[in-house]
């Protein structure tokens, strides 16, 4: 009988465990650093040779004192997006889509395979366009609220093998910040010097 209380017990605790609050209110503005973070959902992702789409810059040659045409060689696919912009993350392109470009070693960009995901582009030096931060993106999906989330992990490394384990439901601040401190870190470094 004694058991069945424990039993009884160790149900209620566990089972009325309350989950972490997930909001998707969440955002952040730095106009000092290059970079979009926001919701989107596709409207197209088309593939594009991005070898023979390159534009040549003109350089001068000091030794022959000619005009060169300098190209550099891309070994990766192109990729042509259209995103709807649902809801911004970090800073605002003050657009509701956004068209950019992606480049991918291994053809078409992951993150065109689901429908709403969290997106990090930025401007290109020139600022007329926006391009993908390679390999960056959480997919996200909604709970019974409409809330936005999506998943992190804790990252292994062992023997030359990354191993990902604690799968775990994220907000959309949890995404962001745990990119900003990971991959992002030298874009938000005090360029002051300070």
């Amino acid at each position: 009988m004694r058991n069945y209380f424990y039993y009884i017990a160790l149900i209620a605790l566990f089972g009325c465990s309350t989950q972490k609050q997930l909001s998707d209110d969440f955002y952040n503005e730095d106009k000092n650093v290059n970079l979009f973070a926001f919701v989107g959902k596709k409207i197209a992702v088309v593939s594009f040779d991005a070898e023979a789409e390159q534009l040549g810059e003109k350089v001068y040659d000091a030794k022959t004192g000619d005009t060169i045409i300098q190209k550099s060689i891309i070994m990766d696919s192109g990729s042509r997006c259209k995103y709807v912009i649902i809801k911004n993350v970090f800073n605002n392109p003050k657009i509701d889509t956004i068209d950019f470009v992606a480049y991918d070693h291994y053809g078409i960009p992951n993150f065109s395979k689901y429908e709403t995901v969290l997106l990090y582009v930025s401007k290109s030096s020139k600022g007329n366009i926006f391009f993908h931060q390679k390999y960056q993106f959480d997919y996200l999906e909604k709970n019974n609220d409409g809330q936005f989330y999506g998943y992190t992990y804790d990252k292994i490394e062992r023997k030359k093998r990354i191993i990902f384990t604690n799968k775990r439901k994220a907000s959309l601040e949890d995404l962001f910040k745990k990119r900003k401190t990971e991959v992002f870190k030298s874009l938000f470094e005090d360029k002051s010097g300070s």
